[in-house]
């Protein structure tokens, strides 16, 4: 235990001999997660909360049609309506040539007389079947025909995603057939007040029969959707742990260029003591990264008017998921340092791989937003591994058991990577470089 607790001594002695260097690895961190959740919060609020999806409409109907679906966007809470630009009235022309332009991403054109048309089918319609009511052998309504229909423009900028553009195709449709709908019941009553004058027709208007329950089966009232802070402070609490593989490789790399290593060699002390030593000092360092981490999510991002980080109630499921993710760096930083040659290669590989793990593993851009191809590849990455795990603890109130996959998974990285690292410095010894 002595030659442990000499072997943590000398590495901390190592650390701090860089007072600078040491905070620059705690406050770097803390000022990235700030400013990344600041230049976030828009595009987050956008996507989950805020309805500024801008839409320009041109309404030439200026009957029940225009008003219908000007009101059901405007009730969607996603999309801001649009129905003048820089003081101008919107025209088709105008709506087209701001979309050209990429100005504004999507234009809604509804013609003149669209409702007028709808009236005069539903009309024609509903005479013809009760008429056939009236009178079902010789019925002279059954052969009119009405092949007008309405066609509603609508723009879209080159560059919006087909998955945005299929969503408010089908939104507008529902509109339309909604209208449709309750037009037909109007007519309906119209036609059997002509017919039977005591008829009474009802005094609200129909309304829909089916309704979606949105439910979560985690317990949850509100949609499991993760805010800038929930998504942020563990992803780049897990990014700044992984960067821990700069200061470390170098400082292995280091010990080889200046013969400390072959001194260690000639110590009657056992290699892996000296080892677990500097993995325990450097876990530290990573553990209080994080706590900093979590501190700057739950009290300094509210001065900014972000939303507080919630840690849910599961503490020893966090405390394991960061163990977990701090050891998963670690081995990934010995690694490097044990088969990296100079300075040069450490910095190099370890600083494009954590960035290529972090890309990959979902921490810049949600899983939920790539190609499917990409969600794949994004469960190979430890990184990904660590932030489904803090972000079920902190969203979802996930259990140890619910995380215990994603812990497994970080603790077998940090096996195979010091496996990694063993066997090469067996293959390739210190002592005869």
């Amino acid at each position: 235990m002595f030659k442990y607790i000499s072997a943590c001594r000398k590495e901390t002695l190592i650390l701090i001999r860089d007072m600078a260097g040491l905070i620059l690895l705690f406050l770097m961190p803390m000022i990235m997660v700030v400013i990344l959740a600041l230049v976030q919060e828009k595009g987050w609020s956008s996507i989950t909360k805020d309805p500024s999806i801008p839409v320009l409409l041109v309404d030439e109907d200026q009957d029940t049609l225009g008003a219908k679906i000007m009101q059901g966007l405007k009730n969607s809470n996603i999309f801001k309506i649009y129905t003048s630009v820089d003081g101008q009235k919107l025209t088709p022309e105008l709506a087209r040539e701001k979309i050209a332009k990429g100005s504004y991403n999507v234009a809604v054109i509804i013609p003149k007389g669209s409702t007028k048309i709808i009236r005069q089918k539903v009309e024609v319609m509903v005479t013809q079947i009760v008429s056939g009511i009236m009178m079902p052998v010789d019925n002279p309504f059954l052969d009119i025909q009405h092949n007008d229909s309405i066609n509603i423009s609508i723009f879209f900028d080159a560059g919006i995603k087909g998955t945005f553009k299929y969503a408010f195709m089908a939104t507008m449709k529902e509109y339309s057939m909604f209208i449709e709908s309750s037009m037909i019941f109007s007519s309906f009553n119209t036609e059997l007040k002509k017919m039977f004058p005591q008829y009474r027709p009802p005094k609200t208007d129909y309304k829909e029969t089916v309704y979606f329950s949105e439910i979560y089966p985690s317990g949850k009232d509100e949609k499991a959707i993760p805010s800038t802070t929930q998504h942020n402070i563990p992803a780049w609490a897990l990014f700044a742990m992984f960067f821990i593989v700069i200061p470390m490789s170098g400082s292995m790399i280091k010990e080889r260029e200046e013969g400390s290593m072959i001194r260690m060699y000639t110590m009657p002390v056992p290699y892996i003591t000296i080892f677990m030593g500097k993995v325990s000092v450097y876990a530290v360092v990573c553990i209080i990264q994080f706590i900093l981490m979590m501190l700057a999510g739950r009290y300094i991002l509210p001065l900014a008017g972000i939303a507080p980080l919630t840690f849910g109630s599961n503490y020893m499921g966090i405390l394991l998921m960061m163990i977990a993710s701090s050891l998963a760096a670690l081995g990934f930083a010995v690694a490097v340092g044990t088969i990296a040659r100079t300075h040069q290669q450490a910095a190099s590989f370890g600083v494009v791989s954590v960035v290529v793990f972090t890309a990959l593993g979902g921490l810049w851009v949600p899983v939920y937003f790539m190609p499917e191809a990409m969600r794949t590849i994004a469960t190979w990455s430890p990184l990904n591994w660590g932030h489904v795990g803090f972000i079920d603890l902190f969203l979802r109130q996930a259990s140890i058991m619910d995380v215990l996959p994603q812990i497994m998974k970080l603790l077998a990285f940090f096996a195979l990577t010091i496996s990694i690292a063993l066997f090469y410095r067996k293959v390739h010894s210190p002592l005869n470089s």
